[in-house]
């Protein structure tokens, strides 16, 4: 029982005051609905049996009963976990707060007076927000606030609503620090009590009272003389009553209040007059009791609203006034109250093992506090459970959501099932509010449906998802399958389920024994997302070194540049905030505060998690970290390394497509080193295949693009043809690339096989083989196939340095890329507006034959070792050789700086015509083994090859 001296402090009498004059207008009344705590604590029943208390006297029943068989384990560890705490307040001479000592405010905390709880939930909110606070409340500025959160002598404090004194008669429980010495008895009453074997006398410090302003505060250790149960605490209940309803009208620094809250009951367990059971029942109770008032509609709009206003209004002005931002949540983060210039304190213990000095660590203090280490006594892992009404708790937090939304918030933030008095507590042991406060809400776009939610924030805010992205319009065929915040559809349980199957098999097959293969040494390498070390072993040993060296002793720096421009030009956040797909090692039912529908696939799939992953050197000096934890809660579609590794690849294509295939070829290994890592599936990898092609195409588009394009181009060439030269590997760079074999058996090779990939990289072939496997994944068509041909208009600023390509119109090398694309119909594709078919790997590989007057492509023969343009000849020509043409494109030009097809535009002349049935343009799906595509036919008919494009979305 705590002692309060007369002669409280002026500011406690101007409130009390006020508070007076409050309630001669008062007209709302507590609502009816008042919780039973008893009922809601009753699982203490299972470790403790009371007397029945007829005569609440020390003489008489109180603090008498037996502990059961099943609360001698429960009630010893609350038992340690009292003296612990309480033993190491009393000796700690630390001044937790810059001032006091832990023990000293725990004393402080003991007396409840409204003056008291100002000084010390004003601590919670900073220093410039906790004077404003103690200001108002003195000058009579916060009248509502001060009768609904201060006050307890007004009609409508929240403190008020539900006490503890018959729960702590039903329970009867003993205090911690009885001792024959000080009580006359111990905790065995005089041997009226059974404790069933745990120790009659706990080693309790009594922590001394101290004087301050004519004051005393702390304890007087009299609960038995005058009896007061243990179990719940009453100073915890108030303490948390008005934790929570200081954090209902000033919700942007909500986290910081609760766990000063938490810090006021675990001072009860500091002076050693509580233990942390009793703590925990306070806390049950008082939550319980705000839910009730928030949710009585009359308590709502009379009290508690206008309340709120009043606080954050005059909050705002001060804020304003001293030009610390024109809105409270401005003001918060301005003045750092959210974070390290916050609430703060030292103290720690053996359950808050660490100091609180930002929100983070705060709401961490809060959560050890919620179970205090207990063992779980019932079944762990149950569904979550909101109790009917606690929704409106973060009714000002949140107040665009609907009742069900800010459910879910609470679903998604409360701690497991199972510890000490959740079986009885209906659901309000395990909400845990600090956690709750810092929710950051997404939406679907049309605000019906919560796709993530993610908690620890500075600022609690709502958004809604964009399609504007034009990176997720490109995907939308993704939502057939998967829907945000819904889960798998029917349509999507087949695609799904082969994007399961092959992450596993893929992931499986490069762990090896031990993860730590030489395919999972290059995923953590390509991991590290630094372009060089990917891109340069696409060049082959010899130009791969050159490339390296040069990149790494910054030789080359119109490239680096310009490969770092490339990586800005397509970005993932958009999509992964609208698609919010579960990672394939995470619990996918369960994900971002949603509960998803996995329709029949796994709740987690069996991915070997490769060690160098959980202990991951990002290699450019960031701290060692485990990037499954990092990425477990971030959205796997489309895959943001995969996007990097594309805008690179794709990029040094474009100015060195001498190697093209190549360089496609190992990029498409580095999207599926994702796979192999366990943290992508195919159809992420497949996602960012077409956004980082997407976005180097359309970068393009601009001019300055194009000049640093040309001129990275020509510092890259001019460097490798000088090493060449220098070490005799010949003049140029063509006939370099041609010596060392880097455009076939000597280049980029790979040995990883997979279910996909079925064989090696040893050449200009399977490489091409493996790029355009990945291009698929095996999956099973969901859309038509065989459909015309789909070429983006700006694909073809792809093409523009290829030397031998130069002579070809737009047109043309459109027709290229159209009679090297994909298939149609596979995931991805009915909205990739042709990107999903683009096969750059082929296209840089192609001869191109002319028709002899030049006007038309009448074949097109991917896998060449150098691209080339040849014409026809013309037919009985005197002096033909009868050979194949003359060559008119195979030549190492540099760049060729052809003005690109400009978006919007379709690129096809006159004649937009599709392309005739029996033409074999008309087709999609090259023959990469075969190596050509026939298209004489439309050339001796006479006809325009025309291929449809679609215009982009910006």
């Amino acid at each position: 029982m705590h002692k309060v001296m007369a002669g409280a402090a002026a500011l406690a009498m101007l409130l009390s005051g006020g508070a007076a004059a409050q309630a001669a207008q008062a007209s709302t009344a507590y609502p009816a609905n008042k919780p039973n705590i008893t009922e809601l604590l009753g699982e203490f029943n299972n470790w403790w049996t009371p007397k029945k208390v007829v005569d609440n006297t020390a003489q008489g029943d109180a603090f008498r009963g037996s502990v059961t068989d099943a609360g001698r384990s429960v009630l010893a560890y609350s038992d340690d976990t009292v003296v612990a705490i309480n033993n190491h307040a009393a000796k700690d001479t630390t001044k937790v707060d810059g001032t006091d000592t832990q023990a000293h405010r725990a004393a402080f905390d003991a007396s409840d007076s409204p003056a008291n709880a100002i000084t010390s939930y004003s601590t919670a909110l900073g220093g410039t927000i906790g004077k404003y606070l103690r200001e108002g409340l003195s000058n009579g500025s916060l009248p509502k606030t001060n009768a609904l959160v201060f006050d307890a002598s007004s009609p409508v404090a929240t403190s008020g609503f539900v006490g503890t004194g018959s729960a702590k008669k039903d329970f009867n429980y003993p205090r911690p620090y009885f001792t024959k010495a000080d009580q006359g008895v111990d905790r065995t009453i005089g041997g009226d009590t059974n404790l069933n074997g745990l120790k009659p006398e706990l080693g309790i410090i009594h922590i001394p009272m101290f004087t301050q302003g004519g004051q005393e505060f702390g304890e007087d250790y009299t609960d038995y003389e005058e009896p007061s149960q243990a179990f719940p605490s009453g100073h915890t209940t108030k303490a948390y009553n008005r934790g929570i309803a200081l954090s209902t009208l000033l919700p942007e620094l909500g986290p910081e209040i609760m766990a000063r809250a938490s810090e006021a009951g675990n001072n009860r367990v500091v002076l050693g007059v509580h233990y942390p059971m009793d703590v925990m029942g306070g806390r049950i109770a008082a939550t319980a009791s705000s839910s009730a008032l928030w949710s009585d509609s009359g308590f709502r709009t009379n009290e508690l609203l206008p309340a709120h206003d009043e606080l954050e209004n005059y909050i705002a002005a001060r804020c304003k006034a001293d030009g610390n931002g024109s809105t409270v949540g401005e003001c918060v983060t301005k003045l750092g109250a959210n974070a390290d210039k916050g609430y703060i304190n030292t103290f720690t213990d053996v359950v808050s093992t660490k100091p609180v000095t930002d929100r983070a660590s705060a709401i961490d203090a809060y959560t050890s506090r919620m179970t205090y280490g207990f063992a779980q006594t019932s079944a762990a892992g149950q569904a979550p459970k909101v109790p009917a009404g606690a929704e409106d708790l973060l009714l000002t937090a949140f107040p665009d959501l609907s009742a069900a939304q800010r459910r879910q918030i609470l679903e998604a933030s409360e701690i497991d099932s199972g510890y000490p008095l959740d079986a009885s507590s209906q659901g309000y042991q395990r909400l845990n509010l600090a956690k709750a406060y810092s929710a950051n809400v997404t939406l679907s776009a049309d605000g019906s449906t919560i796709v993530a939610i993610s908690f620890g924030n500075a600022q609690s805010k709502v958004t809604k998802v964009s399609d504007s992205d034009a990176v997720t319009n490109l995907l939308k065929d993704f939502n057939r399958y998967f829907v945000a915040g819904v889960g798998v559809t029917d349509e999507g349980k087949a695609v799904l389920s082969h994007d399961d199957q092959l992450t596993e098999s893929i992931n499986h097959a490069a762990f090896g024994a031990d993860g730590k293969t030489v395919q999972d040494q290059r995923a953590l390498s390509d991991a590290q997302m630094n372009s060089t070390n990917t891109l340069y072993d696409a060049l082959g040993p010899v130009l791969g070194a050159y490339f390296k060296q040069a990149a790494d002793s910054g030789k080359l720096p119109k490239t680096e540049q310009y490969l770092k421009d490339m990586n800005k030009s397509a970005s993932t956040g958009s999509a992964k905030a609208w698609y919010q797909h579960p990672r394939p090692y995470v619990d996918r039912v369960n994900y971002v505060g949603t509960t998803l529908n996995m329709n029949g696939t796994a709740q987690t799939l069996n991915i070997q998690k490769v060690p160098g992953y959980e202990s991951f050197d990002w290699g450019n000096g960031s701290p060692i970290d485990n990037e499954y934890d990092n990425l477990y809660n971030s959205g796997s579609f489309p895959s943001g390394h995969t996007t990097f590794a594309f805008t690179q690849g794709t990029g040094l294509a474009s100015i060195l497509p001498e190697l093209g295939p190549q360089i496609m070829t190992r990029v498409s290994e580095a999207g599926n080193n994702r796979i192999v890592l366990g943290v992508h599936y195919p159809l992420d990898i497949l996602g960012g295949h077409i956004a980082g092609q997407y976005g180097v195409a359309n970068a393009l588009n601009d001019d300055a693009t194009r000049k640093e394009s040309a001129d990275a181009r020509a510092e890259l060439v001019s460097y490798l043809t000088a090493q060449c030269k220098a070490d005799g590997h010949g003049d140029t760079l063509q006939s370099c690339i041609d010596a060392n074999g880097a455009n076939d058996a000597k280049g980029y090779a790979n040995a990883f096989t997979d279910e996909v990939s079925t064989k090696p990289v040893t050449d200009l072939q399977s490489a091409l083989a493996a790029y355009q496997a990945r291009m698929s994944y095996g999956f099973t068509k969901t859309g038509t196939a065989g459909q015309a041909p789909v070429v983006p208009d700006a694909a073809v600023n792809l093409l523009s340095n290829v030397s031998a390509f130069s002579v070809l119109s737009a047109d043309q090398k459109k027709q290229v890329l159209a009679a090297t694309e994909g298939d149609s119909g596979y995931p991805l594709d009915a909205t990739s507006e042709g990107w999903a078919r683009v096969n750059l790997a082929a296209a840089y590989s192609a001869k191109v034959t002319l028709s002899a007057d030049g006007k038309n492509i009448t074949k097109v023969e991917p896998g060449q070792t150098v691209a080339s343009v040849v014409r026809e000849k013309t037919p009985a020509q005197p002096g033909d050789n009868g050979g194949n043409g003359n060559n008119i494109g195979n030549v190492n030009t540099g760049n060729t700086n052809q003005q690109p097809t400009k978006p919007g535009k379709n690129g096809t002349g006159a004649n937009n015509s599709k392309p005739q049935a029996n033409g074999v343009l008309a087709a999609t799906g090259a023959d990469i083994s075969a190596a050509i595509v026939a298209v004489a036919a439309l050339a001796l008919i006479g006809s325009a090859v025309t291929v449809v494009a679609r215009k982009h979305r910006h």
